[in-house]
């Protein structure tokens, strides 16, 4: 028996009633991926500004006391080294130290071994490389291993920028303003709370990218220089295992390679290279590789932190030392682990090594 005419308009309404349901549980399926894959459009799209125009030369004049030795000073090591350390210039507690730090062969395996027992104690997966230029000498555990480089790879601005000014296509006193499309109000830093269209220049925004690792700092530089031109100059200086800035990967050689050219006054000048040195000094983030360190040890490093990532690297410049000849580099990135725990790792390895390369054995 067929359905009345009521009978089938109700039964019309219901598979209408029906469908709706189905189609609105589709929606409300399908709207938080729609909202991730606008939201990495949107971060993704690159800005119609083009890069800030490049300037002269600059005018090199570090604002922070340059860890590099004078030139008298190097005349004094030169005559140190023809005289096996016994030359007047020197002071008697110089001399010994210059003759007791360092890294021997003899000591690398032993130092290898506190290492590896410190990430077996703070369980995680770990990158380290020690690397005592002195003697050649190095210690590493996974150094060609893949990890998240978080802000450390805000090292690779910093290189660039540098290496433009000692080129002089860039004037480090030259002035940038912040953009509404640079503004990064997440994570650390205070720029972001300045007004659109805030200046200031070259030089006190790279000061801010590394002494607060301030991400908004990190856009305007990677904006103003190009992020092609960031990845060639990473390139160039032979970190080509780096992946700048998506997916943001990198390995401890790498880093060891960026800090080997930042200290390199060949690289830039000896100014320049000084100055770099500078902004990774006495950082909002020493709970690190300095925090055990005697109150002497100088520390020049850039740190990075991200979900259950967290990694340290740089120079330590022991016992008061203001001279890049004399200090050492050390990486350290900890992975699959929490952040007390990771800190705790660095700190350890980071003592270990200082007293391994001052011969400071308790």
């Amino acid at each position: 028996m067929g359905l009345t005419r009521r009978e089938r308009k109700k039964r019309r309404r219901e598979l209408t009633k029906a469908r709706r349901k189905v189609l609105n549980r589709r929606l409300l399926l399908a709207l938080p991926l729609v909202a991730l894959v606008a939201g990495l459009l949107i971060f993704l799209a690159p800005t119609n500004d083009d890069p800030v125009s490049h300037a002269q030369a600059p005018v090199v004049e570090p604002r922070l006391d340059p860890p590099a030795a004078t030139e008298a000073g190097r005349e004094d090591e030169a005559s140190d080294g023809a005289s096996d350390g016994a030359s007047d210039g020197a002071t008697p507690s110089e001399t010994a130290r210059g003759a007791a730090a360092g890294i021997s062969g003899g000591e690398t395996k032993a130092l290898r071994a506190e290492l590896e027992g410190i990430a077996q104690a703070y369980p995680g997966r770990y990158g380290v490389i020690v690397s005592d230029p002195s003697s050649g000498e190095t210690v590493s555990m996974d150094p060609d291993g893949r990890f998240l480089a978080a802000s450390i790879n805000k090292l690779p601005v910093l290189m660039a920028l540098y290496r433009s000014a000692a080129a002089g296509t860039v004037n480090l006193d030259d002035e940038i303003s912040m953009q509404a499309s640079d503004v990064q109000a997440y994570g650390t830093g205070s720029l972001y709370t300045k007004p659109i269209g805030y200046t200031i220049t070259l030089r006190e925004c790279a000061g801010l990218l590394i002494k607060e690792s301030d991400n908004t700092a990190w856009k305007m530089l990677d904006r103003y220089l190009g992020r092609d031109f960031i990845r060639s100059e990473l390139y160039s200086a032979g970190a080509r295992s780096t992946e700048y800035w998506i997916p943001n990967t990198t390995t401890p050689n790498d880093v060891l390679i960026m800090l080997e050219k930042i200290s390199d006054p060949a690289y830039t000048s000896p100014d320049l290279s000084a100055e770099m040195l500078g902004l990774m000094t006495n950082t909002d983030f020493e709970d690190r590789l300095p925090q055990l360190l005697p109150g002497d040890a100088r520390v020049s490093h850039k740190i990075g932190s991200y979900g259950a990532t967290f990694g340290d690297a740089g120079l330590v410049f022991p016992n008061g030392s203001r001279n890049a000849e004399d200090a050492y580099f050390i990486v350290v990135i900890v992975d699959e682990t929490g952040e007390g725990t990771a800190r705790a790792a660095m700190q350890e390895m980071s003592l270990a090594t200082y007293r391994a390369y001052t011969n400071d054995n308790p």
